[in-house]
């Protein structure tokens, strides 16, 4: 008697709080690029009066901001925070002061269209001429990768960060037995990140996973394609999916599996060009039930609450 195929016949991941932990890498390399920009301007912003070992951001600010979608890249949501932050009236540069006049909650509450992204950030606040992405990407990379991945990849000493670097903070969430498990139900394997090239395979290579996946789509080809097409192509945009199922096989039935609205909305997005259903996974963001709750709004196809349980859902597709 032939076993029951499965419902579905190929998944694609996000990386980033889905198939690793990155709360205590990309999160708080977020939380502390916007510190240390605020404080190495030409003139300095907020530099007395900081709290020892604390920071400005919580994780809960950077998790309610990038709910507001269109964010999905890191360096973009530091954008957005900074020009927040550096439009708020203030009557003294000290941090404790820029803490008690910030409220990100409140701001996010102000916005109902969504996904919102830096422009939307801008036309709301304006576009301070003392941000500048080009700063912002320097110091989050020092950050995430440390003195001596920084010095091999960038091929430039660090001027911000001499540290070790987050990225060795990482965690395993999909362990290799539930991807052995899905390989062996006959599951192609695809990868759709905001994260660049070399960022994608050192994480999949440290933790062993790599050649569990068939198909992999970066920000470096989302990056060349923006060039050619002259337009955006970043999630909630669904290019990376897109170009992620091709890559698996015409024909497949696909679930996404994500963390964040904007991968939500990428999925539904695919739909006229390859029919992906989405799986919202949110339990390893900073705020769990908030999150999920944002996800409920834009209606996935299915929540997944355990890693494990994935295969089962791939099986019976509900």
């Amino acid at each position: 008697m032939k076993s029951k195929p499965p419902a579905f016949n190929a998944v694609i991941f996000d990386i980033d709080n889905v198939l690793i932990d990155t709360r205590h890498s990309y999160l708080e390399a977020i939380r502390r690029t916007v510190e240390i920009y605020l404080t190495t301007g030409s003139i300095p912003f907020f530099l007395p009066g900081r709290r020892a070992g604390s920071l400005l951001l919580s994780e809960r600010d950077v998790n309610q901001f990038k709910l507001l979608g269109g964010f999905n890249d890191d360096w973009d949501c530091c954008h957005g925070l900074l020009i927040y932050l550096t439009t708020l009236p203030v009557k003294e540069r000290t941090m404790d002061h820029l803490k008690k006049v910030m409220n990100i909650s409140a701001f996010c509450n102000r916005i109902t269209q969504r996904p919102v992204r830096t422009s939307g950030i801008a036309a709301i606040l304006g576009r301070p001429q003392t941000v500048k992405i080009e700063k912002i990407a320097r110091i989050f990379q020092e950050i995430y990768l440390g003195k001596n991945l920084f010095k091999l990849v960038e091929r430039k000493n660090p001027v911000y960060w001499t540290k070790r670097g987050l990225i060795n903070r990482e965690k395993l969430i999909f362990r290799k037995a539930t991807l052995e498990k899905l390989k062996s139900l006959g599951v192609r394997l695809g990868i759709a990140t905001g994260r660049p090239r070399f960022e994608a395979t050192y994480a999949l290579k440290h933790f062993g996973i790599l050649d569990f996946f068939d198909a992999i789509t970066t920000i470096d080809e989302v990056k060349r394609a923006e060039q050619e097409m002259k337009q955006s192509l970043r999630k909630p945009h669904p290019f990376s999916l897109i170009e992620t199922a091709k890559m698996l096989g015409h024909g497949k039935r696909v679930l996404y599996v994500g963390d964040l609205p904007d991968d939500i909305l990428a999925a539904h997005q695919s739909k006229p060009i390859v029919n992906i259903r989405s799986v919202a996974f949110p339990d390893f963001t900073s705020h769990p039930e908030e999150t999920l709750k944002e996800l409920k709004k834009l209606k996935p196809d299915f929540v997944l609450r355990k890693a494990s349980d994935l295969p089962k859902l791939v099986m019976k597709g509900a």
